[in-house]
């Protein structure tokens, strides 16, 4: 029986018939004859036989498939379910990827029980300046995404990504490092597009326990140089961190009706980090939920219908160490709904995505902050053998970011003129985002306590102790609320011509928005010429320009209200009231008339079928212009100083990758090696990466010089020499064996010293003079590095057709040294440790 119907998804995604017809027999065992045009359902007598037939093209690799030279890296299901790390992150399966790095704190103890995913740069982009996208979404974060210091006054830890999504619940993940099409934008670094899971044709479910505890590491410790003769104490060593780290995970699929699939998903991560703070041992704890509930079902004759709705919310209990009354919670993450709507036409083929997100970054605070000096009744300083006797915190702050976006994407079959193939794409997005800012009560921040056994203090207790001590100077951080958006258009068109050995792609992307008010044009232009005609050996090239996102943390800071300064003393041992402190002026930001930063790209690259699986060598260099930096003014006539932001920041970078990526059956192997170069004018858009905030003054090689201007965040994510080797492979029936293999060349890093100096002098408003305090900072060689990680799963069949698997993972199999610790400094690096855990699919 013979029945004609309208062109399939695959023969529209451009699978040849045949390959269409063998794909058809593996993958749902039916014996369908599925070509071009037509369908034909071949009935078999109930004890015919079929050859077995196993279909491994050199296009199911994460660099096959790609046929208009777009730099992308695609991993289905197979290598997300064999690379993904027993914790649910999908750092395992990023790390394949050549031009993508890593930064150091993927090897330090805190990446052991921090439940945030860990930050990466592409092809010399910033961590931050990545676009992320989640079901054709972006939850790229834009609210100070490299604010990292949990106990900052007037910020939260944020993170590149708004929301962190559990590798359980992943279908597809999608990874752009050059010749990125037009369709994307708003970044300078690389594109991350993740999709969730689509339910399959029979239901299913899977029920998974994993674990990792302090007791399961090795770790090295490490006590700085000490000189006998300094007259000090030898310094103690560090103590090794303890923790428990738990992850359970419920997922399950299922048909509704004839047509249709409902995935459904609950996972949860958890952490708990004992710390000594005041001379007793207390627990700060994280925790990352996802529920996902996914439909699909078909629309019409000839569409197709995704809805999903996704929960991603995290939170963080801590204290400041050695800090009375100092608790605090920090919430983030949110909540997604995302509805896409693919139709296949006759001429056009056409996509349709609404999204709508919210996410925060909110933390609860005891409000005002105490740095009392130990005397009589505040002595838990003294007894904790700290310097004072500090107490309380930084008050409650609410950071939160929504938004709502459409995309409209189009797509021609494809035909031709004569000889010429043409092929065109094209589409439009909007995007309306809002930021809020708020602070709902005056927070003030209490230093330089002077002890005086006379003091009177007329009945006020809260900054002043009758007969003991008072606070000579507060910091006011005002009330504050403070609401910005911002609108984004974008519309974008590609036409993709073919003549013999020859296909080019030409585009062009305009972006608007109107915070910075620009009006930009990309171009995106890539190419490739089939050598042969038989598609073994491609050569490609490319074009490209990008242009970054408008980080609304600048339109935030210069409508919020600044701190001041106010400071009081005494008169015949009576405290004053406080008064305005005016001569070092405090600081507003100024941001107008910018350009918006851009990366222009060149590459030129050449794949190759090689050993039964896809060789790729490339070059690719950027040269990023218009990057946002700052300068700072002296006091003004209105008693404020200015941080006046300015397009003066660039940078570059040039990087050689080669890649390999083979399939032999049910064994992937994988294998690549990069050279980068990375030069830069500012380190970052001005955030404090550490303690250190990037306005303040440090010791360089014999300079004090800003924070901001050294290299270190860029550096961190821009070794020279980085190799990956990866393995999955059956070890018969029941046993897999998965192997990653890390190779990271020797490289320099500024590092911070522990040593102080002082520096410039400080006379306050009482005439006393100081000398400031400055970090010492180096320049340091690390040495090469050889990481390997193993993990061993055993399948055991149980009654009803169910499935039970354990496994065990060993990061650092061989234990070696991370070298995150500088020489000569006092630290702790990690050696081996284990994740076991336990699977019940069903």
């Amino acid at each position: 029986m013979t029945n004609r119907c309208d062109p399939c998804p695959m023969c529209r995604a451009g699978f040849k018939p045949g390959t269409v017809w063998m794909l058809t027999l593996v993958v749902s065992g039916l014996p369908t004859l599925v070509q071009a045009e037509e369908a034909t359902v071949v009935i078999l007598p109930a004890d015919a036989r079929l050859d077995t037939i196993e279909v491994r093209p050199t296009d199911r690799t994460p660099l096959g498939g790609e046929t208009t030279a777009a730099g992308r890296y695609r991993f289905d299901a197979r290598y997300i379910e064999r690379f993904v790390g027993a914790d649910g992150s999908v750092d395992g399966v990023l790390r394949l990827v050549p031009g993508l790095q890593f930064g150091e704190a993927a090897l330090t103890p805190e990446s052991l029980f921090d439940l945030r995913p860990e930050s990466f740069s592409i092809s010399g982009g910033r961590f931050y300046e990545n676009q992320f996208l989640l079901d054709g979404v972006s939850i790229s974060n834009r609210l100070d995404p490299a604010a990292n210091t949990p106990n900052a006054i007037d910020d939260i830890p944020g993170h590149e990504q708004s929301q962190f999504i559990d590798s359980a619940l992943i279908g597809e993940i999608r990874v752009f490092d050059s010749n990125v099409p037009a369709e994307y934008s708003r970044f300078t670094g690389g594109v991350v597009e993740v999709e969730t899971r689509r339910a399959g044709s029979t239901p299913e479910g899977s029920v998974s326990y994993s674990a990792t505890r302090s007791n399961w590491v090795s770790y090295r410790t490490f006590t700085r140089d000490w000189d006998p003769d300094s007259g000090t104490l030898p310094p103690e060593p560090p103590g090794a961190p303890e923790f428990s780290r738990d992850r359970l995970a419920l997922n399950y699929s299922t048909p509704v009706g004839e047509a249709s699939g409902l995935v459904l998903g609950i996972n949860q991560s958890r952490s708990t980090t004992p710390e000594v703070t005041l001379g007793r041992s207390r627990s700060q704890e994280q925790e990352n939920t996802n529920l996902l509930m996914k439909l699909t079902t078909p629309a019409g004759d000839r569409g197709l219908l995704d809805f999903s709705l996704g929960y991603a919310p995290y939170r963080n209990e801590r204290f400041i160490t050695d800090v009375k009354d100092s608790d605090f919670t920090i919430e983030g993450g949110g909540y997604s709904m995302t509805g896409n709507l693919e139709y296949a036409g006759d001429r056009l083929d056409q996509q349709f995505r609404v999204g709508l997100n919210y996410s925060e970054n909110s933390r609860s605070a005891p409000k005002d902050f105490f740095n009392w000096a130990n005397t009589r009744s505040v002595d838990w300083g003294r007894r904790a053998d700290v310097g004072n006797s500090r107490q309380g915190g930084f008050g409650d702050l609410d950071k939160e970011q929504a938004s709502l976006s459409g995309r409209w994407l189009a797509q021609t079959p494809g035909g031709q003129v004569g000889q010429i193939r043409i092929r065109h794409r094209f589409g439009a997005e909007v995007n309306h985002q809002r930021y809020r800012f708020q602070r709902d009560e005056d927070l003030y921040i209490f230093q330089n306590p002077v002890v005086n056994s006379e003091v009177q203090c007329r009945g006020n207790s809260d900054d002043c102790l009758q007969r003991e001590q008072y606070f000579s100077t507060r910091n006011v951080h005002p009330a504050d609320d403070v609401e910005v958006s911002l609108n984004e258009t974008g519309l974008f068109a590609e036409t993709t011509l073919g003549w013999q050995r020859l296909s080019g792609t030409f585009g062009l992307r305009y972006d608007h928005d109107d915070f910075l008010g620009n009006h930009d044009v990309a171009y995106r232009t890539r190419g490739s010429l089939d050598v042969f005609g038989d598609g073994r050996t491609v050569v490609r090239a490319g074009v490209n320009r990008y242009y970054g996102a408008a980080l609304l943390t600048y339109k935030l800071r210069e409508a919020r209200a600044p701190f001041y300064r106010e400071y009081r003393g005494t008169t015949q041992n009576i405290v004053r009231d406080w008064e305005l402190d005016s001569g070092e002026g405090t600081f507003r930001y100024v941001f107008h008339d910018l350009n918006t930063p851009y990366s222009d790209e060149v590459m030129v690259g050449v794949q190759q079928v090689l050993l039964g699986g896809l060789f790729n060598l490339q070059l690719v260099q950027r040269e990023n212009r218009d990057e946002f930096a700052r300068t700072t003014t002296a006091v003004q006539p209105d008693g404020y100083r200015y941080y006046i932001m300015n397009n003066e920041g660039r940078s570059r970078y040039r990087g050689l990758s080669t890649a390999w990526f083979g399939e032999f059956g049910q064994t992937l192997v994988g294998l690549h090696l990069t050279y980068s170069e990375t030069r830069t004018s500012n380190a970052d858009y001005d955030d404090p990466v550490d303690a250190t905030g990037s306005g303040e003054y440090v010791f360089y090689q014999g300079r004090r010089v800003r924070y901001g201007e050294l290299d270190i965040l860029r550096e961190d994510f821009s070794r020279p020499w980085v190799a990956n080797f990866s393995l999955s492979r059956p070890m018969g029936e029941r046993v897999m064996v998965d192997l990653n293999t890390r190779y990271r060349g020797r490289h320099s890093i500024i590092n911070r010293t522990g040593r102080v100096v002082e520096g410039n002098r400080i006379e306050l408003p009482g005439g006393e003079v100081v000398y400031e305090s400055l970090d010492v900072y180096e320049r340091e060689s690390r040495p090469v590095t050889f990481i390997t990680d193993l993990r061993l799963s055993y399948a055991q069949p149980m009654p009803r057709s169910t499935l039970l698997t354990a496994q065990l993972q060993i990061n650092n199999l061989f234990n070696e040294r991370t070298h995150t610790v500088a020489s000569g400094q006092s630290g702790v690096e990690i050696g081996r440790y284990y994740w076991v855990s336990l699977k019940y699919d069903f």
